[in-house]
């Protein structure tokens, strides 16, 4: 009798670490089988660590911008438009991490966690289609506007969410990539696409928010006046401006972007005030972009006092802002404080089933609020940046000019959005240490932006 305990016990161990083992395998194929399919080492789906065996990927307008054709990845005709949609693309061997051939490829390999990899693709026999809601001419023509200078260009609907250009520079044509290393100078970061996965101090951009938290917590703001004698003490230390404002009111006060006002207004306000609006804009939290989570934007004025705490209202001190965050912002003063998540991909398939944050609606202010910054916004393009430099866009816009340290330029920012029915678009256009927001920027966007009119 004891033997045989003894051998039932024996069995019944073995038949739990049977049981414990399949759930440490279950638990790990979960969470890794798409990772061990589209190993570059799997040739069912990979020749010479290119992704050979998936569908095409096409642009909002039905253009291809890569296909596998005969065993051989090819990209869009046009050398200009595969250079200025790499980001979005991906290249050969999947060094961009956030372009459609690595994000989707569960998607463009036809592979799904039952199945593993099939094949039912109409014409080339292995996965499925992908369309994008980019417009490949239109990031061509963004990359063309940026003229090898290192930076990034994004346009979206921000009543729909669709992401008509997305476009990152220093980019390269995949077809014929380059020998990074000899020069790394050009191609630094090149593998990063700095509109969803890079952050840069904000600058004068900025300032929108902090107008947001003083037009919610000070009665009568538009009749505050602030006096600006080209700079601000504050404390033992001095805000500078970059000229002699006078005396001005909010309204003014975004549109020359007096940083004396802003500063007194960020010290009035208190850290705890701008924090909460910050994070609202989107500050300290990241988007999910159809699965592809964007880099996180930092505010944090906690221990901020006397001019770091003005200055971190003005936009500088140590704060951050990723690109399609802040254009995403931007689309929310638009649509009367509502922002819609910005969207990458057309035809979703089942991806809508699972990822519900490709709708998200969220509000970040209240519709009175936006309206509010919506007058002033169209207010800098009439009185600072020139009507006749954005004729016929109905353009709202703020213009950022972001010290960052050293002898390096600052950074060049331009955001805002067309309050045009038939256009309902947001953009948001930087330039690392280009200088001026509004005079380098500024044109980019008003390339751009008429051409997406057109």
């Amino acid at each position: 009798m004891k033997l045989l305990l003894g051998r039932a016990s024996v069995l019944l161990f073995f038949a739990l670490l049977f049981v414990f083992g399949l759930f440490i395998f279950t638990a790990k194929y979960v969470s890794n089988a798409s990772a061990w399919a589209h190993y570059p080492t799997n040739q069912h789906l990979y020749a010479e660590g290119k992704l050979v065996s998936c569908g095409n990927i096409y642009d909002r307008r039905g253009s291809i911008l890569c296909q596998v054709k005969d065993g051989e990845v090819k990209f869009h005709t046009d050398r200009a438009v595969r250079t200025a949609v790499m980001h979005a693309t991906g290249d050969l061997y999947g060094n961009v991490m956030t372009g459609a051939r690595v994000a989707f490829r569960e998607r463009l390999s036809g592979w799904d966690m039952i199945n593993g990899v099939y094949s039912f693709h109409k014409q080339a026999g292995a996965g499925r289609d992908l369309t994008l809601n980019l417009d490949a001419d239109l990031c061509s023509v963004a990359y063309g506007e940026l003229s090898g200078r290192k930076g990034a260009v994004g346009v979206y609907n921000y009543r729909t969410g669709e992401i008509l250009c997305m476009v990152s520079s220093p980019s390269f044509d995949p077809e014929t990539p380059p020998d990074i290393e000899a020069e790394p100078e050009k191609y630094q970061g090149v593998y990063i696409n700095r509109f969803l996965s890079a952050t840069y101090t904000p600058g004068s951009v900025f300032k929108l928010v902090t107008a947001a938290a003083a037009i919610e917590h000070f009665d009568n703001i538009e009749h505050i006046l602030y006096h600006c004698e080209g700079g601000l003490q504050v404390g033992g230390d001095v805000v500078t401006c970059h000229t002699v404002h006078g005396s001005v009111n909010l309204e003014r006060a975004l549109a020359c972007s007096c940083n004396a006002a802003f500063a007194q207004i960020a010290s009035d306000l208190g850290a705890g005030i701008l924090q909460e609006y910050a994070h609202a804009a989107g500050f300290n939290t990241s988007l999910e972009v159809d699965g592809i989570r964007t880099a996180v934007g930092r505010f944090d004025a906690s221990d901020a006092v006397g001019a770091d705490l003005a200055w971190s209202g003005i936009g500088q001190y140590t704060n951050t802002a990723n690109p399609l965050n802040f254009m995403a912002y931007m689309g929310a003063i638009a649509n009367d404080g509502v922002r819609i998540t910005p969207r990458i991909v057309k035809d979703k398939g089942i991806f809508s089933l699972i990822n519900f944050s490709a709708v998200e609606k969220k509000r970040v202010l209240s519709s009175e609020t936006a309206q509010r910054l919506k007058r002033m916004m169209r207010n800098n393009t009439i009185s600072e940046y020139g009507e006749d430099n954005f004729r016929g866009l109905e353009l709202c816009a703020k213009s950022g000019t972001a010290q960052v340290g050293g002898d390096k330029k600052p950074h060049a920012w331009f955001a805002g959005f067309l309050d045009r029915d038939d256009y309902p678009l947001a953009f948001v256009v930087v330039i690392e240490n280009g200088g001026s927001g509004a005079s380098v920027a500024g044109p980019i966007a008003a390339k751009v932006l008429q051409a997406a009119v057109q």
